[in-house]
């Protein structure tokens, strides 16, 4: 059996088992909607840009540069492609207007953040976060900036806007220009940080779990209309990302490292901004479910591209 399958498989398991932590607690209401705020806020303001800062500790050299510049560029013009499909196959099947933005925005952008940072952590180990810093920062350039717009055009915020407003892009640039300076905070210092960026696997998983225990999971897996975003999403982006970037990215760890954040379920913003731009919440929450739930499965057989 193929290695990189027994390391997805396995690493899968080990991060359901924190989900399945926070499903219990929010069933058994040791968890409530202030607790899993409050979880979010953490993670979102600290945990987060701590792993990202963390991973751009790296010696500088020119390739790792280009690398990091390449990955921010090839994960925005990704989001893109897979918003534009996800619109267009909502138009194809006649998805109602609020859905097709729900479509459009979540077959786009997947959960870098909650779900890829600690995938491609338990997977690829520090060395893969470094790219997955790049591809989160184009993940909140572009998600708060043309993702806004596809929900509300009259909402989109300007790039010093949304820097100020993501911790998480913020770190990234901070972390950059260190990479790019070799500039270092003491050890001590560092290893603070570094503490707290571990943090970001287990809590982001048992919030992930928390969130899945509000929904009906009965209603989102009858839903059969969600499948074919889903289906998008989880494996069409993955493979036709691979199947492009296998001739230009010779880094088989970068190419490893991008390919397998396509792979991750519908990003949790796709409610939240359907809710905040009053647009169908429904299909946002069973798409973010379902792929959440599916992702289990199809996150370990996209390891065989690899």
């Amino acid at each position: 059996m193929n290695e990189l399958f027994i390391v997805f498989a396995n690493s899968l398991v080990a991060l359901i088992l924190c989900i399945a932590v926070g499903y219990v607690l929010r069933r058994r209401r040791l968890l409530n909607d202030t607790h899993t705020s409050g979880i979010a806020e953490l993670l979102v303001k600290v945990a987060m840009p701590s792993s990202v800062f963390m991973a751009l500790m790296r010696p500088f050299t020119m390739e790792l540069f280009w690398e990091s510049i390449a990955t921010f560029l090839i994960t925005g013009v990704v989001y893109a492609l897979g918003a534009v499909v996800g619109f267009f196959l909502a138009k194809v099947l006649k998805v109602g207007i609020d859905a097709r933005k729900v479509w459009a925005f979540g077959v786009g952008f997947g959960n870098v953040g909650f779900m890829g940072l600690p995938v491609i952590s338990a997977v690829f180990g520090a060395e893969g976060l470094f790219y997955v810093a790049m591809a989160l920062a184009a993940f909140n350039l572009h998600s708060f900036t043309w993702g806004v717009w596809i929900f509300d055009k009259s909402e989109v915020d300007g790039p010093i806007k949304v820097v100020m407003r993501n911790p998480a892009l913020a770190a990234t640039i901070i972390g950059f220009v260190f990479f790019l300076t070799g500039f270092r905070f003491p050890a001590a210092l560092e290893g603070g940080i570094e503490l707290i960026a571990g943090m970001t696997s287990p809590i982001s998983m048992i919030l992930i779990g928390a969130i899945l225990a509000k929904q009906r999971l009965k209603d989102s897996l009858m839903d059969i209309k969600i499948l074919p975003p889903a289906a998008t999403k989880l494996l069409a982006m993955p493979v036709l990302t691979w199947l492009v970037l296998r001739w230009f990215v010779p880094n088989l760890l970068m190419l490893g490292v991008i390919v397998t954040l396509m792979a991750m379920p519908v990003a949790a913003g796709t409610v939240i901004f359907a809710e905040q731009y009053k647009g169908d919440t429904t299909t946002a929450a069973k798409l973010v479910v379902v792929s959440t739930l599916l992702c289990v499965v199809t996150v370990p057989l996209i390891s065989f591209l690899l």
